[in-house]
């Protein structure tokens, strides 16, 4: 009688406080399952996130690059001291700058591409003519994008110099 007993009473404290408990304690593990899904879910999505800022960073930089190369106005005063100083470290003397502004060539309005305007730069300037090379390199190497349309050369102005006066035409280009 005493072991029926204590088996009755082993079934009921089983099934009143064991079971309740256990199925406690599987909704726990259940929730804490996904909770560190959703954790990781998120730490994916902002290493995501990071790696998008990362290369759109990149691409501002690219765009800096670009606006710099072909710039979105004009900048005249820029164009005048990149040539004043590329003729200054060729040993050039600009004796003289005229500008003209070609009219814009016009674009489909349904383009995606911007018209490109172009400032035309007339430099009168003397010096010899290993410098002039140079200076044309420099030119070609300059950051902005510049074309030289035409170059013609004149006698220096002194006997027994060596110096020549230069007359060059350069277009250079802005969206």
């Amino acid at each position: 009688m005493g072991s029926i007993g204590l088996l009755i009473g082993a079934v009921v404290v089983y099934s009143n406080f064991v079971v309740p408990t256990y199925s406690d304690i599987q909704t726990l593990k259940d929730k804490q399952l996904a909770d560190e899904n959703l954790l990781n879910d998120q730490r994916d999505a902002i290493n995501a996130v990071n790696k998008l800022l990362g290369q759109y960073q990149s691409l501002t930089d690219i765009q800096n690059s670009i606006s710099t190369v072909l710039p979105i106005q004009e900048e005249v005063p820029s164009i005048v001291e990149q040539i004043q100083g590329i003729a200054g470290l060729n040993n050039m003397t600009i004796t003289g700058l005229s500008l003209q502004y070609p009219p814009i060539k016009a674009v489909p309005k349904d383009s995606l591409i911007k018209p490109v305007g172009i400032v035309r730069i007339t430099v009168k300037f003397t010096g010899d003519y290993r410098n002039v090379k140079g200076y044309l390199e420099g030119l070609e190497t300059n950051i902005r994008l510049m074309d030289v349309s035409s170059l013609s050369v004149d006698v220096g102005g002194a006997a027994g110099k060596t110096a020549l006066n230069y007359s060059l035409i350069i277009d250079t280009y802005y969206q």
